[in-house]
């Protein structure tokens, strides 16, 4: 099969991305939205090399407590009152309600494979400009003609 550039690498990043996309799309219709409590900031254990600041955010569903870790350097006091969002068949996987912390697991895991596809379409010596891509089922796989 010959197709152009342009249509391969829009193949490739909607294959990319449009998975990545959609799971968090579903976990957030399925997420319930609950109000969790900031308990305290800590920065992990002392002997790790590169130790990572991380909130520790707890809230109630139904008789039990669940505790999970927030990001870091929220500046508040603690007992604070704060959004949340979990799945129910799941509360220990629960999120801080704000766009950095859904999403931004989503942007970078998409978006550093993204940029990378990227510089390879517009650099033109790594695949000219108005070339086919040439794909089958023997090998060389990916021949650009």
């Amino acid at each position: 099969m010959v197709i152009s550039r342009t249509k391969f690498f829009v193949a490739i990043i909607l294959l990319l991305v449009t998975p990545l996309v959609v799971s968090k799309i579903i976990w957030l219709l399925q997420a319930k939205k609950t109000t969790g409590i900031f308990a305290f900031e800590s920065y992990g254990p002392a002997l790790d090399q590169i130790r990572f600041p991380y909130s520790m955010i707890y809230f109630m569903v139904g008789k039990d407590t669940f505790w999970f870790k927030g990001p870091g350097k929220l500046e508040l006091p603690e007992n604070t009152l704060v959004p949340i969002r979990y799945l129910p068949r799941n509360p220990s996987n629960a999120k801080l309600d704000s766009f950095r912390s859904i999403w931004i697991g989503t942007i970078i895991y998409g978006g550093i494979p993204l940029l990378i596809l990227l510089v390879i379409f517009l650099h033109p010596a790594i695949v000219p400009y108005r070339s086919k891509v040439h794909l089958t089922l023997d090998k060389p796989f990916l021949r650009v003609v």
